[in-house]
């Protein structure tokens, strides 16, 4: 079917005379976009899902405020780490190196966060030589995490057996905060007809089999991170990377069956445009709108996501290329590894 969909596109493309390959600008523009951040370059590029498999990991910059658990308690040797990420979530820090170091690494899997989206943060003051991750400490501060607020379930010892499926966190949540997990809670549904622990737990994560919590009756909750799919991937990455795939391709095929009303738009900026080739390529994305580049008339195509209205302007000085860049830099989360 892909091959097909590839020679149909090919044969569209040679028929309308017009030069575009949305989808792969798309992947190219994730690609460098990851480069900017930071990610080591991989072989053959980041892709559409690598970009938000990574941005299901990151935690965006701005100040939260932290909440904590009735059963919340932390041992005197890591008060101080504590205290020092309290301030930085509090004053909106970058959050990172208290992280995992797998959220370097975009294709590596977090079940905890794609399954029950729990973050874990190291206590430690001292950085690592030579990077920008504090040292690997002996306690984890384990949280809720959403974008506005931090919820501190409790601090555990690194070593805690089964530490990334104690169902005993889906209790503090439930216990403490429910409506962040209410959209979750399966209703009408009594229990489960066969218990799971948190050994259990751990080895149907690491099969990715997707599961439900039961923590007593009438309460089951399910894909509170918003699951896994069967190679681990998070499903809300998959969605989104799903999702923009098929809006482009959807401007893609309507620019394909409306090329000579392109060309015939474009006349304004150029005279001889109706007997030129189209050739677009996809610049970038902002809030509202997709920026496309009619390249042979120097011509900038928005698109905007809510109305499906069209506009074109005239690519008429660097200073718009300029604005394209500071977009970039104002919206691109900076991993400055």
């Amino acid at each position: 079917m892909k091959n097909s969909n590839k020679i149909n596109k090919a044969l569209l493309a040679s028929t309308y005379e017009i030069e575009m390959d949305l989808i792969k600008d798309w992947d190219g523009h994730l690609n460098d976009r990851m480069l900017k951040m930071g990610y080591k370059p991989k072989e053959g590029g980041y892709n559409s899902l690598d970009y938000h498999k990574a941005m299901k990991k990151l935690i965006s910059v701005h100040p939260r405020k932290v909440h904590y658990s009735k059963e919340f308690s932390c041992p005197d040797e890591c008060k101080s780490a504590l205290n020092k990420l309290i301030a930085d979530i509090e004053n909106g820090k970058n959050l990172l190196p208290y992280m995992s170091k797998q959220v370097i690494k975009p294709t590596k899997n977090d079940g905890l966060l794609n399954d029950w989206n729990i973050h874990h943060f190291h206590l430690n003051e001292e950085y690592e030589k030579d990077t920008i991750f504090i040292k690997r400490s002996d306690w984890l501060l384990l949280a809720f995490v959403n974008e506005e607020g931090i919820y501190c379930l409790d601090v555990y010892p690194h070593k805690k057996p089964y530490l990334w499926s104690h169902i005993k966190m889906i209790e503090i949540i439930h216990n403490n905060w429910p409506e962040l997990i209410e959209k979750n809670k399966l209703k009408g549904v009594v229990g489960l007809t066969e218990k799971i622990d948190d050994k259990s737990y751990s080895v149907l994560r690491k099969t990715n089999s997707t599961t439900l919590v039961e923590i007593g009756e009438n309460k089951v909750y399910g894909l509170i991170g918003g699951g896994y799919a069967s190679d681990g991937s998070s499903i809300e990455a998959v969605r989104t990377s799903d999702y923009w795939y098929n809006y482009i391709r959807k401007i893609e095929l309507y620019i394909l069956d409306e090329y000579q009303n392109f060309k015939r738009q474009m006349l304004p900026f150029d005279s001889c445009s109706m007997d030129k080739k189209l050739e677009i390529k996809l610049l970038t994305l902002t809030e509202e709108e997709l920026i496309l580049l009619e390249k042979r008339r120097n011509v900038i195509i928005k698109v905007n996501y809510n109305s499906g209205n069209i506009r074109m302007c005239k690519l008429s000085s660097l200073l718009d290329e300029f604005l394209y860049d500071s977009w970039e830099n104002r919206f691109t989360y900076k991993l400055i590894l």
